[in-house]
C-alpha cells in the first residue's frame, strides 16, 4: 500500500464502518466487501495521478476478530456502544522509485509488517478517532504515524448516509526521512556511482512533525438490502517538512485530492 494511498484508504474505511455497522453485541459473521476505483497521486506529494482500484472490506466474528483493510486484528471492546479499541497487524507496500520521475535515482521503501493501534469514541452521531501505525519489522520506512480525525454522520436523503470530516497527521523522524529526504544516504546504487543523477535536490533532510491535514466525504447510497454504492472526495494540505521536500515543493503539490467510485455488498 503506498503511503499516498494510505490516507484516503484509511478515511474511506474508517467512514463505511462507522456507517454500516453498529457497536455493542453483535454476534455471528458481519461482512462487507466491496471495491472503489480511486483517483489520487502516483505517490504521496505528488502531482500527477492515477487510477487505482481499492478494497472494501471488513469481515467480523462477534464484533471481536475482524480481517479489514487494517489487517488482521481485535476489537478490545467487543461490548461497548461507545467507545471501540482495536489492534491489528496489516501490510504496508512502501514506495518504488519508479512510481515517478521525481524519484528517480533514490531507494525504494520497502514492503513490511505494520501494526496499529486504533481507538473510537462514539458521541452521538459524532466518532472521535485516534490511529497509531508503526513499522513493526523495520524493513520498511521504519517511522510511524499518528492520525486523529472526526468523522460526522448524516442522513441526507432517504437510506444513504453521509460521513464528512477533518483529520491531522503526525509522522516520526523515520518515516519523514525515508520518504521526503534527498540526503545522500537515500540516493540509490546508481544515483552514487554516478550513472542517475537527481541534481540539485540533493540535500533536503526531513525530521518528525506533522505530515498533512486532510478533509474526506464518503456517500453510501443503499442499492437495496444488500448492495450500496459508494462515493468518495477527499483533500489533504501536506505540512511542515512534507511540504518543504522538493518531493513535493519543487516536483510535486502541497495539495493532495481523491476522488472515486465504487461497490459494496453486506452479507
Amino acid at each position: 500500500m503506498l503511503p499516498g494511498m494510505l490516507t484516503a484508504a484509511l478515511a474511506l474505511s474508517g467512514a463505511t464502518q462507522a456507517a454500516a455497522q453498529p457497536g455493542g453485541d453483535e454476534t455471528g459473521w458481519y461482512a462487507r466487501i466491496g471495491a472503489l476505483a480511486l483517483a489520487m497521486p502516483k505517490y504521496e506529494g505528488g502531482d500527477r495521478y492515477k487510477l487505482r482500484p481499492l478494497p472494501v472490506v471488513k469481515i467480523t466474528y462477534d464484533n471481536q476478530f475482524f480481517l479489514s483493510h487494517h489487517g488482521l486484528g481485535i476489537n478490545l471492546t467487543p461490548h461497548s456502544e461507545v467507545l471501540e479499541v482495536n489492534v491489528a497487524v496489516g501490510y504496508d507496500g512502501g514506495r518504488g522509485s519508479g512510481k515517478a520521475a521525481a524519484l528517480t535515482g533514490y531507494r525504494s521503501i520497502g514492503d513490511t509488517a505494520v501494526g496499529r493501534l486504533m481507538v473510537d469514541y462514539r458521541i452521538g452521531a459524532v466518532k472521535l478517532h485516534a490511529d497509531i501505525a508503526t513499522d513493526l519489522l523495520g524493513d520498511g520506512h521504519g517511522g510511524t504515524q499518528a492520525t486523529i480525525g472526526i468523522n460526522c454522520l448524516s442522513s441526507p436523503y432517504g437510506d444513504a448516509t453521509l460521513v464528512v470530516g477533518p483529520s491531522l497527521t503526525w509522522a516520526s523522524g523515520g518515516y519523514m526521512h525515508s520518504f521526503f529526504s534527498t540526503t545522500p544516504d537515500r540516493l540509490n546504487d546508481a544515483a552514487r556511482t554516478g550513472q542517475v543523477v537527481p541534481g540539485s535536490r540533493i540535500g533536503f533532510d526531513a525530521g518528525s512533525g506533522l505530515k498533512n491535514a486532510g478533509l474526506s466525504a464518503i456517500l453510501i447510497h443503499p442499492l437495496g438490502d444488500s448492495w450500496s454504492l459508494i462515493g468518495h472526495a477527499g483533500y489533504a494540505r501536506m505540512l511542515g517538512d512534507a511540504a518543504d521536500s522538493p518531493f513535493v515543493k519543487d516536483n510535486g503539490s502541497r495539495d493532495q485530492f481523491s476522488g472515486g467510485l465504487g461497490l459494496s455488498y453486506t452479507f
